[in-house]
């Protein structure tokens, strides 16, 4: 058996790494990974060899990835040249990439096509891929949503509003309202702010959320709280939670505090926490500490004491509640945040250790501690 046997071998059993060395041991990478993905007989190696171009070992291969792309007569070849050329994350593929996009008619590797474009951000493709929008098919509007989203240009805002407002299919919808919080252009905030109040369609409004936190404008903090008001699943409370943090309005405070004490779920819950800290919302301390000391998920009463070391409070209450979660939780990280917390609190205090503030404040100083 030949060296080439051994390689085309590996292929075969979808070996590349193992493939990829031994080519690279012989120092025959770029003559025989070429003549593999060019000729072999056998599709499934030739797959395999097009997939290890991607890698951009091979100095020309974009070149041989391009002919792939264009003329090769097997679709699911076409398809893994559109990825390879995605994969070598070099600009260098972009003009094969476009012209793919333009004299392809199947969806599949249009929709590949549309990946590759948006890992690349490639500017150059803003205009077919706008096109692109108004294809037949579900999946090739869908990705060439994701990429327009990845490549962030104005030019495609209106065009990503008509899908977001007009397209059938409730996950190119949703895709919309992501590619737009991604760009984050103020022109998209009425129109995704209409769609969280009507767009009915399943996971459209979670997508739509994260999207207006995306965008950071108050002015959808409103809609926000009004649309948790109506009573929604986990996921959706999720992305609402996490949108109102990412805007950090503070008219959204006593609903976090409501959440942190009443929703059943510990992500909400987490959230809401973490944009309390982040405000230094002052009013929280009490139901922090309640937090720190009663809730179920050590996420979150991890999340209470990083959030009460960014409030800052200097209450004996405060301090012995903090202490309490350092010595008795039953978490390691939470202890060891809730100690970080208060050699924080010491140090801006003016104390050099743990054990001095303590003794200030007239706590008594756990035995284990007594030289933090």
């Amino acid at each position: 058996m030949t060296s080439e046997d051994d390689i085309r071998l590996l292929l075969l059993n979808r070996k590349r790494e193992e493939a990829l060395s031994l080519l690279k041991e012989e120092e025959k990478l770029e003559e025989t990974l070429m003549k593999i993905a060019k000729d072999d007989p056998k599709w499934e190696i030739r797959r395999e060899a097009v997939k290890l171009l991607g890698k951009g070992e091979v100095t020309e291969a974009h070149t041989l990835l391009k002919d792939i792309l264009l003329t090769d007569h097997l679709t699911i070849m076409r398809k893994t040249a559109a990825q390879a050329l995605g994969d070598l994350n070099d600009p260098v593929a972009i003009p094969a990439l476009i012209e793919g996009l333009k004299i392809n008619n199947d969806p599949a590797i249009i929709g590949e096509i549309a990946i590759s474009l948006g890992k690349l951000e490639a500017k150059e493709a803003v205009e077919p891929l706008i096109a692109a929008l108004e294809n037949n098919d579900g999946e090739v509007r869908e990705h060439a949503v994701d990429a327009l989203g990845l490549i962030g240009d104005p030019c495609a805002i209106k065009p990503l509003i008509k899908r977001l407002k007009e397209d059938p299919e409730d996950w190119v919808r949703g895709q919309a309202a992501d590619a737009l919080g991604l760009i984050g252009d103020p022109q998209a905030l009425e129109p995704l702010i209409e769609t969280l109040r009507n767009d009915v369609g399943i996971g459209v409004s979670m997508k739509t959320a994260k999207a207006l936190g995306r965008l950071k404008d108050p002015a959808a903090v409103d809609p926000l709280i009004d649309f948790l008001n109506q009573g929604q699943n986990d996921e959706t409370r999720r992305a609402i939670t996490f949108a109102l943090g990412e805007i950090g309005d503070k008219k959204a405070a006593d609903v976090f505090l409501e959440l942190l004490e009443n929703d059943t779920d510990p992500t909400v819950r987490y959230w809401s926490c973490l944009s309390l800290g982040f405000m230094k919302y002052k009013k929280a301390t009490n139901v922090l500490l309640d937090t720190l000391l009663e809730d179920s998920s050590p996420r979150v009463r991890k999340t209470a004491a990083i959030s009460l070391g960014q409030i800052n409070p200097k209450t004996k209450k405060a301090v012995k509640a903090i202490l309490q979660a350092k010595t008795k939780d039953e978490d390691e990280e939470v202890q060891a945040t809730a100690e970080n917390i208060l050699k924080k609190l010491a140090k801006n205090q003016g104390f050099k250790s743990i054990t001095e503030f303590l003794t200030d404040l007239r706590i008594e100083v756990p035995k284990e501690n007594n030289d933090s």
